[in-house]
């Protein structure tokens, strides 16, 4: 079985098929593969060629719509900049996972295209999507974060979360995730190679002789130092605010119990959150929106996150090994799961801010009224 075949391109493949032959060959007699490819198949049709491109089609137009819905509200506010900048991420992550499904499409691989269309999912879909998928885990966990902090600490925060720094921010995670990506560029491009399998010369991708050492360095710190970080302070962040809004809303029930019947002098100074921790309607608002975000992000990579740690302690799921169709599963929810968490905000907005709402009421009846045709 080939890497190919599957359409999933990965560092393993050739590395493990070419220097470890009596290794690969001792495992598949040993551990026959616990999960066939005629079910491999049957999930790329289902899960991969199907829900995932219908879920990233509606992600480009729900994050079009967030963009311009965003755009129209103003950038003066550094949420709005924010949330801007997560839907410009969403837009091209799934713009880039619809390719990558396209060229990985079964049927297609029938048809007498002029390109190689794994080398092209590859270079053109699967790369760039993890690009942007990062870029989406690192603002999400500084929307948290910012978030958070606003809440625990907003007198020392308020004056350090203005539009131009929230933009700088938005814009480092862009240049850090370029930098981050751009080895791969480095050792792979596309050009014109001779397919023997098919027996004629098409456009595809090609590697350069030091894949390997670049792939060592680069795998890390696109699979691991970003998303698991940026995981780990979404879960933190989450905790803390959804611990504040309790406690804010309990101080606040109690009030409102004790308003008329008890003074307030007799009211425990303890029970009160300090000025600087009490929260206004708008700020709650704004948290539990936060809240929801993250914790789809959360449920969402969550999985992914186990399978990752499933690769590092059970060498035989690698690609090229003897159980690789389990890892090759695992890539079919882990996109299905990233388009989901890049197209479901739209829902959030609309239903937990106000200004969204009216504003993307608006624009529709715009475009509405617009489309009438004069009787």
């Amino acid at each position: 079985m080939s890497c190919s075949h599957h359409g999933l391109v990965n560092s393993d493949c050739n590395h493990n098929t070419s220097s470890n032959n009596s290794v690969v060959e001792i495992q598949v007699d040993s551990f026959p593969p616990v999960i066939s490819d005629n079910m491999v198949w049957w999930l790329r049709i289902i899960l991969d060629s199907s829900l995932t491109q219908a879920v990233s089609v509606f992600g480009v137009i729900a994050n079009l719509i967030n963009g311009i819905i965003f755009i129209k509200l103003g950038v003066k506010d550094p949420m709005n900049v924010s949330l801007l900048g997560l839907s410009i991420a969403d837009f091209f992550g799934c713009i880039t996972l619809i390719w990558k499904n396209f060229c990985q499409f079964t049927p297609f691989a029938e048809l007498d295209l002029p390109f190689e269309q794994m080398g092209m999912a590859y270079l053109y879909g699967t790369w760039p999507h993890t690009y942007f998928s990062n870029i989406t885990k690192c603002i999400t966990a500084f929307i948290t974060l910012e978030r958070c902090l606003c809440v625990t600490y907003p007198l020392k925060v308020k004056d350090l979360v203005r539009t131009k720094s929230v933009a700088i921010v938005i814009v480092f995670f862009y240049v850090l995730n370029i930098a981050i990506i751009s080895p791969i560029y480095m050792i792979s491009y596309s050009g014109w190679v001779f397919i023997p399998e098919r027996n004629k010369t098409l456009y595809s991708l090609i590697f350069r002789e030091n894949r390997a050492e670049v792939i060592k360095i680069s795998y890390p710190f696109i699979g691991f130092v970003i998303p698991f970080p940026a995981f780990g302070i979404s879960i933190i962040s989450t905790v803390i605010l959804v611990r504040h809004l309790k406690k804010n809303s309990k101080w606040r029930h109690s009030v409102t119990r004790a308003s008329g019947k008890i003074p307030p002098s007799s009211l425990s100074p303890s029970s009160a959150p300090s000025s600087q921790n009490q929260m206004s309607s708008r700020d709650r608002k704004v948290a539990k929106m936060v809240i929801m975000i993250s914790t789809i992000f959360i449920v969402t990579f969550f999985p992914t996150a186990v399978g990752m740690a499933m690769l590092m302690i059970y060498p035989e799921i690698r690609v090229g090994n003897s159980q690789e169709n389990i890892t090759f599963i695992n890539y079919f929810f882990f996109f299905f799961l990233e388009t989901t968490n890049s197209s479901v905000n739209i829902f959030i907005y609309y239903h937990m801010s106000s200004n969204y709402k009216s504003m993307f009421t608006t624009v529709f009846n715009f475009c509405i009224r617009n489309k009438e045709v004069p009787q």
